[in-house]
């Protein structure tokens, strides 16, 4: 009804679910008739609930759950690389346990996802999460293309972060020694931080920081009285600071929100990620620490910013090898998710970060491959218009950010259009903000930096032409 007489959705009556009905609406030319949708929801259901009965069942035995890989890979910022490397084989060992029951759940979703869309006559496997989300497969298509060309800034990142902390593959978490600071301590800090850069949004903010506490996983949830939880499984470093920071904007999202619809996942993590990016931006560059305790920061938002867009866009490309794979009519196997795995990070960090084979397993510790498909996405969505927003507005007092987060659970083409973009260009202005921010940050860096010459900007890779503006990509983007 919505798709034939969109102005339906406007009634007062339907206020609770106009942006749900809306997405919906998108979908309406795919729809089967009565009897087949019936028919397929319920077969589809219990499929889906038998397998992700099966994931979940991995999580009785301690050598195999989740709890077990990520208490290894919490070592990965140890000050040891002989701990660090041994960290990434104890938390790898146990995804190659996870592998063997986790592909065939990954495989039976995958079948019964593209046999559905095949049924509708779809063709792309990321249309649902498209519409989901008040977009386009486009926009999404688009947004993939981009990232991959400018694939280039984070090889050169690496580069920077490797004369610093290391260049081995478990050397990826690892940041400058700061003073340890406490969840609260860091929770003030991302609050006067969001405060300094949209003053309109301060008390939020500041009202924001209490409610966050110590927790397993770092989640925000709205009660059913209303009330807010947030909690962080709070690492008292310089990245421990930015994941506070991204949760706050979590907390501030969802007070400030004035819509009776929760963000759809786009939205919520392009505020979330738009916070930590705005606080890490402040500590990097603040005059009144060490500039060893600055160096710290920005050490921890570029890494930040690299692996929010370009790992999780490796996540994304190995969804859609996964499924190109079941598309062909085979099952994946473990050695073809594997590959699968290792391909899409090898040619992302290419030979500045050489990839070990025994971690060609590490798709089996992401439970949302199974339970949210195209979720990886958000991230490379948010970094890249929490950058655009940044460039555009930069960290001052905005009336339009304060808007569109105020705006709450609206549509994710809608969100970029309130924050002024037109269409699509947000894309190219995000991934430009990025080579200038990542040039700032190699700058602070630039004091530290071993057998830096005179003719070479810090963060620029050797074998860059002087005078190339600092992070610019003279490197090929990476491979398909």
């Amino acid at each position: 009804m919505v798709a034939a007489e969109p102005s339906l959705a406007e009634h007062p009556a339907l206020a609770g679910v106009r942006a749900q009905l809306r997405r919906w609406a998108r979908f309406a030319p795919y729809l089967l008739s009565d009897a087949d949708e019936a028919a397929l929801a319920a077969a589809n259901r219990a499929l889906v609930s038998e397998q992700l009965a099966l994931l979940q069942s991995l999580e009785a035995d301690e050598s195999t759950s989740l709890a077990a890989a990520d208490h290894a890979l919490r070592e990965l910022d140890a000050g040891s690389a002989e701990r660090r490397r041994a960290a990434d084989a104890v938390a790898h060992a146990c995804t190659d346990r996870r592998a063997p029951q986790a592909a065939a759940v990954l495989g039976a979703l995958a079948r019964c996802h593209l046999d559905d869309d095949r049924q509708r006559g779809i063709d792309d496997w990321r249309t649902r999460f498209a519409f989901v989300q008040g977009t386009t497969p486009a926009t999404l298509a688009h947004l993939r293309d981009a990232t991959r060309l400018a694939g280039g800034l984070a090889g050169q990142w690496w580069q920077t972060r490797a004369a610093l902390v290391g260049g081995e593959y478990s050397d990826r978490r690892v940041g400058l020694v700061a003073p340890a600071a406490t969840l609260q301590t860091h929770a003030s800090m991302a609050a006067d931080a969001l405060a300094a850069a949209v003053p309109l949004l301060a008390d939020g903010a500041r009202a924001a920081a209490p409610r966050i506490t110590p927790g397993a996983d770092n989640q925000v949830v709205i009660e059913a009285d209303g009330r807010i939880s947030a909690t962080v499984a709070h690492r008292p470093t310089p990245r421990g600071s930015l994941m506070v920071a991204h949760e706050l904007g979590h907390a501030l999202h969802a007070l400030e929100s004035r819509s009776p619809e929760p963000p759809g996942a786009l939205v919520g993590e392009t505020v979330a990620c738009w916070a930590s990016l705005v606080a890490g931006r402040r500590y990097a560059a603040d005059t009144s620490v060490p500039a060893a305790a600055a160096a710290a920061a920005a050490l921890a938002l570029g890494d930040t910013l690299v692996e929010e867009l370009f790992v999780s866009a490796a996540v994304s490309a190995f969804e859609d090898a996964a499924y190109a794979i079941t598309q062909g009519g085979h099952r994946a196997t473990v050695d073809d998710l594997d590959a699968a795995w290792l391909t899409a990070h090898r040619d992302l960090l290419g030979a500045q970060v050489p990839v070990p084979a025994h971690v060609g397993s590490g798709w089996a510790r992401l439970p949302s491959l199974a339970t949210d498909p195209g979720h990886a996405c958000s991230y490379v969505w948010a970094t890249v218009l929490a950058l655009a927003v940044v460039g555009r507005y930069g960290s001052s007092d905005s009336a339009v950010v304060a808007a569109a987060i105020r705006a709450g659970g609206i549509e994710a083409d809608e969100f970029t259009a309130l924050l002024g973009f037109d269409g699509d260009e947000w894309i190219e202005e995000g991934l430009a903000a990025l080579a200038e921010e990542l040039a700032r940050l190699g700058h602070i860096l630039g004091p530290l930096l071993p057998g830096r010459s005179p003719g070479r900007s810090p963060g620029t890779p050797p074998g860059t032409p002087p005078g190339t503006p600092p992070g610019t990509s003279t490197a090929p983007p990476a491979p398909d």
